[in-house]
């Protein structure tokens, strides 16, 4: 026994790797690891999104609030914690005038977000949502001009490519273009 433990000692001193050698000094692997998918969460949600519809001209001034604008019942009521990002003219003002342009919502369970994300297939003014566990990531078609399918892979990407994207009836047009403007 004694000298199976010189061995080990001996071998992590040759410059060798060693499992005992690495658990014993704490050294760690120089292999790449694999980019472990994160949750998606709020916090990930309103840096990126902040970022790129903040950076949008049609934008005035934005804020994450939380309004249910952009959620339909019955899964406005599912929601444990929900947050949308709406437009206004400028700060201060009391009524948006692109409410709900991206949402985040937390719901009581993976089965509830996910019915949330296959109802989006059919919900008029939606792009596309990015449904992770039991959270959902909404984009709306509103008056913004960045492209919101890239938005939303952003979203995704920021968070290791968690989540499954779910198209909307404006997938193929998330720039506007149609919107009646006179």
């Amino acid at each position: 026994m004694g000298v199976s433990a010189v061995l080990v000692a001996g071998c992590g001193g040759s410059g060798g790797t060693s499992h005992a050698a690495t658990k014993s000094t704490g050294a760690k692997s120089t292999a790449p690891a694999a980019p472990a998918a994160r949750k998606l969460t709020f916090d990930l949600v309103k840096g990126v999104g902040e970022t790129a519809l903040g950076g949008d001209s049609a934008c005035g001034y934005g804020e994450w609030n939380d309004g249910t604008f952009a959620i339909d019942k019955p899964y406005s009521k599912q929601t444990t914690f929900y947050r949308e990002y709406s437009c206004y003219e400028k700060k201060g003002e009391l009524f948006p005038n692109a409410a709900g342009q991206m949402s985040y919502a937390e719901f009581g369970s993976p089965a509830q977000a996910t019915a949330y994300g296959n109802y989006t297939k059919t919900n008029i003014s939606a792009v596309a949502v990015l449904v992770s566990d039991n959270a959902a990531v909404t984009v709306n078609i509103g008056y913004l001009t960045l492209n919101k399918m890239t938005l939303l892979k952003q979203v995704q990407q920021s968070c290791g490519g968690c989540g499954t994207v779910i198209a909307g009836p404006h997938a193929s047009d998330p720039v506007p273009g149609h919107v009646d403007k006179s």
